[in-house]
């Protein structure tokens, strides 16, 4: 093969994820891990693989990892896969015969995504397009969560058949427990980037924002199709936008003065009482 692939893992406590999802890459010509610091096995079991692990701070979310890792990157094209991913047999192919064609500079690749025990095939989750296979340098990466990919202008692009053997194997949610546990890190910081960005808040955006997402993923993107677990992840992305305008209004009801400050003001003016 002409032309070298690095691929390129972040994880995070991710040891019943990371070997599958190793053992997936060994034909890349180099493998890039950037762990958060795992207080698992996650780095022993990745150094049984590649030599090339690097540590990163924790931040809540992946993005400003993710723009490190493929900074480390040493090949033409780079191949991103997530620890709890694997990149089947038949998609492998596929990604050799497009880097061999050198006819386009980013490509990106379905993503079939198994969620609550199932695999999901309506609800907007398939086939869920992800930009993960480009050539170095005309990719930039930026910290903004969900969205810190900035194709350079004349990067010529092209998206794999939306057939099931080009799609990249996503073990996601396990079940609502988790789905919530991410819901609330994720939103978190996506309401702190509104908030920075001065996104004003409003009921009207509220509302519109969350029947919106549960409109195009249930109606729209036919999530009756995938039964209860479509019902319910819908339900869910509908609250998940709500949580990230009730996070926007909390950053600027709370610009001035924490919420702790307004109970100790309130612990104060009760204990007063007693000292009178």
């Amino acid at each position: 093969m002409g032309h070298k692939i690095s691929a390129v893992i972040n994880s995070l406590n991710e040891e019943a994820n990371i070997k599958a999802c190793l053992e997936c890459l060994t034909w890349c010509d180099e493998i890039i891990v950037v762990d958060m610091y795992s207080s698992d096995e996650t780095r022993k079991i990745a150094e049984e693989y590649t030599d090339k692990i690097f540590l990163f701070e924790q931040k809540g979310y992946v993005e400003p990892a993710r723009k490190f890792a493929v900074e480390q990157a040493t090949c033409d094209w780079i191949l991103i896969v997530d620890a709890d991913e694997l990149i089947p047999a038949s998609l492998k192919e596929q990604i050799l015969f497009e880097i061999e064609k050198n006819d386009v500079d980013v490509v990106y690749l379905p993503r079939k995504n198994y969620i609550m025990g199932e695999l999901i095939k309506y609800s907007g989750w398939w086939p869920d397009y992800q930009l993960r296979l480009f050539k170095k340098n005309t990719v930039n990466f930026t910290d903004q969560i969900h969205a810190g990919i900035r194709i350079e202008e004349n990067a010529r692009k092209c998206f794999l058949s939306d057939e099931e053997k080009n799609g990249i194997e996503h073990f996601s949610y396990f079940d609502a427990e988790h789905f919530i546990k991410k819901l609330n890190a994720y939103t978190s910081v996506e309401a702190k980037h509104h908030y920075d960005d001065r996104v004003p808040f409003s009921f009207k955006s509220l509302f519109e924002s969350s029947l919106r997402e549960f409109y195009n993923r249930y109606i729209k993107s036919k999530g009756y199709k995938d039964g209860c677990r479509g019902f319910f992840l819908c339900l869910m992305m509908l609250f998940y936008r709500a949580i990230i305008s009730i996070k926007l209004w909390e950053n600027y009801e709370n610009k001035d003065s924490s919420v702790s400050d307004k109970y100790n003001e309130q612990k104060k003016r009760i204990l007063k009482e007693y000292a009178n």
